[in-house]
């Protein structure tokens, strides 16, 4: 009897947005200082950037009010484009600083992490 009870709880936390961040979705010094709305604030600010790839891998919380963020995009059939940069939070809104951009570009050697062909 008591299982059911337990899962509603769990789903009306997940549905109203209390639940917390999805464990190892942040890290840094001050990962406990950033909620799952902030988290999702940053996804949505994020997707919302035209410079950048929107396939977060990474979110560092370097301080209650900046995030370092990584993202990557697969460019070509043997490279990965990484974006990495900041996110600071003013007046309560996460924004991107632009001059904090920085683009790198990662060969994939096709014979260790070629593609993988279902058969």
């Amino acid at each position: 009897m008591r299982l059911p009870l337990v899962a509603n709880i769990l789903a009306f936390l997940a549905l109203s947005g209390l639940s917390a961040v999805a464990a190892g979705e942040v890290s840094g010094p001050f990962a406990k200082s950033i909620s799952s709305s902030d988290v999702t604030q940053i996804k949505a600010t994020i997707s919302k950037e035209r410079s950048v790839s929107h396939n977060v891998k990474k979110i560092e919380a370097v301080r209650p009010d900046k995030v370092v963020i990584q993202t990557t995009a697969r460019t070509a059939v043997d490279e990965d484009t990484t974006y990495d940069f900041n996110v600071y939070r003013r007046a309560g809104k996460w924004t991107i600083d632009p001059n904090s951009i920085q683009i790198s570009i990662e060969q994939r050697d096709l014979r260790t992490n070629g593609p993988t062909f279902i058969r």
